[in-house]
């Protein structure tokens, strides 16, 4: 796992006529302004990034929460024009660090010279809401944990997640269906169970893909509670 060290030691590109780069400690800073200012306090944070350190993601936990998930805030970044800064309110669940997002990234069209202008009025936006964004996830959790599966049920999602859907790569898909047979965090047969399965899977994700896997997935699972 990165810290912030590592990010700091990633050479940010050089700023063009059109393209302003975020660097990522601008960024990061940023997001603790704002959550200082709405009195959230980060319990956890945790930084991935591609190999050249080009495309970065993070989540900061929270000190909001339930007896198995909390509040979290998951951002992204890019120093190669693929990814403009991406913020999303979702949760953890407490026991295996496993993310919930739902809904869309908000995010900053372009790296363009105004980019600091807008990124201040981003970032506020996201966390003056990501209350309300939790409580919804919360509302979904309890959903799922109500709707019962059978194995050969699970399996036939596993299937549509990775043949219908194109969520899970075929490394994901060997995780999630050693999570469906084996996982003694998750054993109920619920469908919060499956859900915690396919997030465990997802941690494989590349960090460009990795918000918007798990917001597919949510939008995917949620349908069957």
């Amino acid at each position: 796992m990165l810290t912030e060290y590592d990010l700091v030691q990633i050479d940010v590109p050089e700023r063009t006529h059109s393209y302003t780069p975020v660097p990522h400690m601008i960024l990061l800073n940023t997001i603790k302004e704002k959550l200082d200012k709405h009195n959230l306090i980060i319990t956890q944070s945790r930084y991935a990034a591609n190999f050249h350190g080009k495309q970065m993601f993070g989540v900061y936990d929270l000190n909001i929460g339930g007896s198995d998930t909390n509040l979290n805030i998951g951002f992204r970044n890019s120093y190669d024009k693929t990814l403009p800064v991406g913020l999303v309110a979702g949760g953890t669940v407490i026991v295996c660090s496993n993310l919930m997002f739902k809904g869309e990234i908000k995010a900053l069209r372009k790296h363009t010279k105004n980019v600091y202008n807008d990124l201040d009025t981003l970032i506020e936006n996201v966390i003056s809401t990501s209350v309300y964004q939790y409580e919804q996830l919360t509302e979904d959790k309890e959903k799922m944990k109500l709707k019962l599966l059978s194995k050969t049920e699970m399996a036939e999602l596993a299937g549509r997640l990775y043949v219908e859907e194109k969520i899970i790569s075929p490394t994901q898909m060997s995780i999630l269906a050693d999570e469906i047979r084996n996982s003694e965090l998750f054993s109920d047969n619920t469908l919060w169970d499956f859900y915690n399965h396919t997030t465990e899977a997802l941690k494989k994700s590349h960090p460009s893909k990795l918000i918007p896997s798990h917001i597919k997935a949510h939008e995917f699972v949620i349908q069957f509670a």
